[in-house]
């Protein structure tokens, strides 16, 4: 019975064009755990990860009778093209991955649930430690820039999980081997191309991470001239890294880029409506709200020399960026 019901999910799997799984028993992460208190300690965590560290160590938090968890990576690669007036990071060009990623394991969670067992699907917005779940689970190995890397679609996927209480077989990397970062061997291009300088050490500090700086309400100068093009998040280590050159394109139809996510428009972001607004909240880009979007893009308009016109810059919070950027590029 073990068997096949694994099996079943590995089809299901499969036939959605999902390569990168695994499987990993739940318990307590106790080894961890001095980990994550340091990271605390130093104050390298951000708001948009769980930090209270019981719920983070404990993998039954969000199912208390949960005994597997089931790991599962989304390829969302579709090409790395870079538009001339600024890009999206390549994760937000098609449809929300939490919605997707939530309908896709909803789909194998039902195969558990019809023989009678309990499965519950994340996409994202839980208290698991994703990355380390991956990395356990064999879906992927974690990369010197902290990103999980799979076999067929590099570093360029979301991670989903089940949790369920159905016990089956697992084979388990060893966590020990995380720091090592094996897979990477002597390569050190993403170090080298980070453009806060921030990877290289276990320890890093996420805020400094130029995705979380584009996605930050405020920002100082020095950092909005680290922008350079990005409307929001980075990809910078992604596109140095070797094991994201000649990867298979997404099988996932919803990733598919939308035309105004890959050709973007300043001039037109930095005059968002609410009515314009509504078709990047479809996206990963909008959960921030749409001044953030505005304030990007005049970032990078301004950084070319171009002054938006008064009438777009309608609101106290863009009014004050663009009296700062005035100065910061001298126009």
């Amino acid at each position: 019975m073990e068997n096949m019901m694994k099996n079943e999910i590995i089809d299901k799997l499969e036939n959605m064009g999902l390569s990168a799984y695994g499987f990993m028993k739940v318990r307590t992460l106790e080894e961890s755990l001095s980990y994550f208190e340091e990271r605390k300690r130093l104050d390298l965590t951000t708001s948009f990860e769980e930090n209270e560290l019981s719920r983070k160590i404990d993998l039954s938090y969000e199912m208390n009778n949960a005994q597997t968890i089931i790991s599962v990576a989304f390829p969302y690669f579709y090409d790395s093209y870079i538009h001339k007036e600024g890009y999206f990071s390549l994760y937000t060009l098609g449809k929300d991955y939490h919605l997707v990623v939530k309908d896709h394991l909803e789909k194998v969670a039902d195969l558990l649930r019809e023989k009678g067992y309990q499965a519950k699907v994340f996409a994202d917005n839980n208290s698991l430690p994703e990355r380390y779940i991956a990395h356990v689970s064999g879906t992927g190995e974690i990369g010197k820039n902290h990103m999980v890397i799979t076999e067929n679609h590099g570093s360029y996927v979301f991670l989903g999980e089940i949790l369920t209480d159905f016990i089956m077989e697992t084979e388990e990397r060893d966590w020990k081997e995380i720091p090592e970062h094996r897979i990477c061997g002597d390569c050190t291009r993403c170090i080298k191309a980070c453009p806060t300088q921030i990877l290289g050490s276990e320890l890093y500090d996420t805020k400094r991470c130029m995705s979380f700086i584009t996605q930050s309400k405020e920002v100082t100068d020095q950092d909005m001239l680290l922008f350079r093009g990005r409307l929001f998040g980075c990809d910078t280590c992604q596109r140095a890294c070797p094991f994201n050159q000649g990867i298979r394109t997404s099988p996932i139809e919803e990733f598919r880029p939308r035309e105004y996510m890959k050709y973007p428009n300043l001039m037109e972001l930095v005059s968002l409506t609410n009515e314009d607004f509504k078709r990047y909240k479809e996206t990963s880009s909008g959960w921030r709200g749409k001044k953030l979007l505005q304030r990007n893009a005049m970032i990078e308009l301004m950084r070319r020399g171009q002054n938006p016109p008064d009438e777009m810059v309608n609101t106290e919070y863009l009014r004050a960026y663009y009296n700062r950027l005035k100065v910061l590029f001298n126009l």
